[in-house]
């Protein structure tokens, strides 16, 4: 991989995890706020919703991280190192 394609590869993943996160983040709090909510049977207090969200970002950061490296590897292969 010549260098400006592996600064490409970096930079793009990074801006696509970027734009990413705040989405995901939102999705995954969602589903783990409906989560808690059935499995308490009752609506989670403020302190327990900024709690799961904290607990959220290492999980989203993760995802987002490997889906843009994944999906950016697999764009430059195919487009940049065909041949």
């Amino acid at each position: 991989m010549s260098t400006g394609v592996f600064v490409w590869y970096w930079l793009s993943s990074i801006f696509l995890a970027i734009v990413l996160f705040k989405p995901a983040k939102k999705f995954i709090l969602v589903q783990r706020v409906n989560k808690a909510e059935r499995k308490l049977k009752r609506p989670l207090s403020e302190e327990e919703l900024k709690n799961l969200e904290k607990r959220s970002i290492p999980m989203t950061v993760f995802i987002v991280l490997t889906f843009s490296l994944l999906f950016n590897r697999i764009l430059i292969g195919k487009f940049y190192l065909s041949g």
